[in-house]
């Protein structure tokens, strides 16, 4: 699967440079997309959420793409060879040019990729890398501290794009609202988030899009969003709740695209904190919910629930994993067995309305057994915020697999060297857990690899550090103008291929 995804329609948008300076050439076409929160962020290397990568996708690139089959293939890179199992030798395409129009040379890879070294989200992608150099203008070696099998992977996710040094530099490293890469939009204006544009980029080295401008516009209802691809006002909506299936299909003006993603809703239970860190009282939460419901009610049918963190369609899922289907009378017994005394618990919910709507009948699940869950809502970057630095006692989210590999799922949201904001805010510390993550990301062998991520998944099992609720469908719609369009599981779309129907 492909790299392990806000606006009006404007009639008389300007393309503009680089640097934000209006020229005067007039855009004859463009699209407009919306999903329902806005980014935190457009630095590609900074944080793993869905709403920045679904426009960095867009301005960046990475060395390596994942293809629709699976297959690790060349991005930004030439070609790529491991000349022993802990040097990587990358060879670059000659000719890529920055927005700026700046040649992209190894300089600019050695200076992306210490820099992800040094964040959090990025790191966890790349953590093998001990040592990057420049061999020549256009290639650079890469030395591990030890064989990592899914670091090619990690090299494919948008969260490991590669930036232009001068450009960084002279920005003095804060890029979160002026993104410059080499991807085949660039970056025009940030418009607090809530409406981002970008323009075509004429020396694309893939070749220039055939649409002059695309804008995000973030509109968090999706009422609201379903209205404005109506009118016409946006062209594509991401993240429409699955009620809205029946209005989008029936529209002869819109196509609903329903397909199934890499990622898994969940609860994350704060394993630190009363009373998550008692494990018989996370067993008696997990076989409370009633999954089945909130797939029917909610999702409309477009979901199913889910027995593992990781999802099925991401190598390495568990088909043997019961997890933990709903049964009130094991959720009571569970409850006494843990002996917590006070039962009740705050969970963080994002303003979503669909996550809204789970967490009221989750809060009915629990209050059938005997427990108080209330439920506080937070806007998009202040739940981000506080779930990494572990203010939760639980929290409702999602996870995408970018990479569509095991790994991604079970390193970053549950591996002990991960706690806060890297990904794991259950806070779950496991030494036995922590050493097969570890081993299957030495071993090259698909077999061994699944072998060891089964294992995993036996254990979280018996520990349930997350509450595992659902494998949901992604539901987009699109005006039937718009064309070339391609579904990515990840979720993050990239659309250098649209173009608008004329008639």
């Amino acid at each position: 699967m492909k790299k392990f995804s806000f606006l009006m329609l404007g009639l008389s948008l300007f393309i503009t440079g680089c640097g934000g300076e209006k020229q005067n050439e007039k855009i004859s076409n463009d699209i407009v997309v919306s999903q329902g929160s806005k980014p935190k962020s457009l630095d590609p290397n900074m944080y793993n959420e869905i709403p920045a990568l679904t426009v960095t996708e867009q301005i960046f690139n990475t060395l390596l793409r994942v293809d629709e089959n699976g297959n690790i293939v060349p991005e930004l890179a030439e070609s790529y060879e491991y000349v022993t199992p802990t040097e990587l030798v990358i060879k670059l395409k000659q000719g890529v040019k920055f927005h700026n129009g700046d040649v992209l040379t190894s300089k600019d890879v050695v200076f992306s990729i210490n820099r992800m070294l040094d964040k959090p989200a990025s790191r966890i992608m790349i953590d093998a890398i001990s040592k990057v150099e420049a061999i020549d203008e256009y290639t650079v070696k890469l030395t591990l501290s030890k064989p990592s099998s899914p670091l090619l992977f990690g090299l494919a996710h948008p969260l490991t794009a590669i930036l232009n040094e001068k450009d960084t530099l002279a920005k003095n490293d804060v890029i979160a609202t002026d993104p410059m890469g080499t991807g085949p939009y660039k970056f025009v204006e940030w418009g607090s988030g809530e409406k981002i544009e970008l323009v075509a980029f004429d020396d694309y080295f893939e070749g220039r899009p055939k649409i002059d401008a695309l804008t995000y516009r973030a509109i968090t209802e999706n009422s609201s969003r379903l209205a404005a691809l109506e009118t016409g006002e946006i062209d594509i909506a991401y993240n429409m709740d699955a009620i809205d299936s029946g209005a989008i299909s029936q529209n002869e003006n819109l196509q609903l695209i329903s397909q199934p993603t890499t990622s898994t809703e969940y609860i994350t239970f704060n394993t630190t904190k009363a009373p998550f860190d008692n494990k018989d009282f996370r067993k008696a939460v997990n076989y409370a919910l009633n999954k089945q419901s909130m797939s029917d009610s909610i999702f409309m049918g477009k979901a199913r629930p889910a027995n593992s963190i990781i999802n099925p369609n991401v190598f390495g899922h568990s088909d043997t994993v019961e997890g933990y289907p709903y049964n009130v009378e094991k959720a009571k017994e569970y409850l006494a067995k843990s002996g917590v005394k006070d039962t009740s618990f705050t969970l963080f919910v994002n303003d979503s309305t669909t996550r809204l709507q789970l967490a009221q009948i989750i809060q009915a699940n629990l209050k059938e057994i005997g427990i108080d869950m209330k439920i506080e809502t937070l806007e998009w970057g202040a739940y981000l915020q506080r779930t990494a630095q572990g203010e939760h006692q639980a929290f409702l989210g999602g996870w995408v697999s970018g990479t569509s590999d095991a790994d991604i799922v079970l390193f970053p949201l549950l591996h002990s060297s991960s706690h806060g904001g890297a990904g794991n805010r259950a806070f779950y510390t496991n030494k036995e857990f922590d050493k097969i993550v570890d081993e299957a990301r030495l071993v090259s062998s698909p077999e061994e690899r699944k072998a060891l991520f089964l294992k995993a998944q036996d254990i979280l099992q018996e520990e349930a550090p997350l509450g595992i609720l659902l494998y949901k469908n992604e539901n987009i719609g699109l005006n039937k103008k718009v064309k070339g369009f391609k579904f990515d599981p990840t979720t993050m779309h990239n659309l250098k291929n649209l173009y608008i129907e004329t008639k």
